[in-house]
C-alpha cells in the first residue's frame, strides 16, 4: 500500500477542498450573467436551503429572518380561503416589535410571487392573489405590477403592487448572491401609494434589510 508523506497528504487535501469551493453552488447556477435573469426559488425569500431545483417548492419548518425585524415563517400547512373558499398551501409569518403583525402567505397561481391571503393589521379580512414577493424567473431591471381583491370589513377593494428588481444578483455585505426589490402598493380606484419599500434578500437568511 502506497504511503504518502503527511506534507503531500495534507496538499492533496487542501487543494481537493480548493476544488470544491471553486465549484458553483445552487445559488450560483440560479444567475445568468449573459442574460442579467435569475431563479428566485422560495428558500431565498424565507431563509431555507435550496438544492437548485427550477421548480417552486415548499420547504417545511420554522424559518427566521436575519433582519431588525425578527420575521418568523411557519409552514407549510393547509389553510381554507374565507372568501374564495379554496384549500391553499401557505406560510405563517409573524414579527413582534413596534410594527408587530400576523400574516398567512401563499404563492400565487401563476407561481410568479408570493403575497399576502391575510393580514392581522389595516383591518384586512383576505386578500386573493397578492404579488408581495417575486418568485421564478426574473431580469435585471424588469418590472411587472399586479391586480388583486382584498377585503376590508366585508367589502372588496381592488389593489395594485408592483414589484421592480434593483439588483438581481449582487454581494450585500459579503452575502454574495444577494437580491434587492422594490415593492409599491396602491389602492387602484383611489389612484393613491399606500406602502412603498425596499427589501434585500440574501440566500440561506431571507430579508436581511428593509426600508
Amino acid at each position: 500500500m502506497l504511503r504518502l508523506p503527511v506534507t503531500i497528504l495534507a496538499l492533496l487535501l487542501a487543494l481537493a477542498a480548493v476544488a470544491r469551493a471553486a465549484e458553483p453552488d445552487s445559488w450560483d447556477r440560479a444567475y445568468d450573467a449573459a442574460t442579467g435573469r435569475r431563479f428566485i426559488p422560495l428558500q431565498l425569500v424565507i431563509g431555507g436551503a435550496w438544492d437548485g431545483e427550477r421548480t417552486i417548492t415548499y420547504p417545511v419548518g420554522t424559518f427566521a429572518a436575519w433582519n431588525e425585524h425578527g420575521s418568523v415563517w411557519v409552514g407549510p400547512k393547509n389553510w381554507t380561503h374565507p372568501r374564495t373558499g379554496e384549500t391553499l398551501a401557505v406560510y405563517d409569518r409573524s414579527r413582534g416589535g413596534r410594527n408587530a403583525a400576523d400574516q398567512v402567505f401563499a404563492v400565487r397561481k401563476d407561481q410568479v410571487a408570493i403575497g399576502r391571503v391575510a393580514d392581522s393589521r389595516f383591518g384586512i379580512e383576505a386578500c386573493d392573489q397578492e404579488a408581495k414577493f417575486p418568485l421564478g424567473l426574473w431580469s435585471q431591471g424588469e418590472s411587472r405590477s399586479f391586480e388583486y381583491t382584498c377585503w376590508y370589513g366585508g367589502k372588496p377593494r381592488t389593489m395594485r403592487t408592483t414589484l421592480i428588481i434593483r439588483d438581481v444578483d449582487f454581494d450585500y455585505g459579503g452575502l454574495k448572491h444577494s437580491l434587492r426589490l422594490e415593492w409599491l402598493l396602491r389602492d387602484k380606484d383611489a389612484g393613491r401609494e399606500l406602502d412603498h419599500r425596499f427589501y434585500v434578500f440574501a440566500p440561506g437568511k431571507g430579508v436581511v434589510n428593509t426600508r
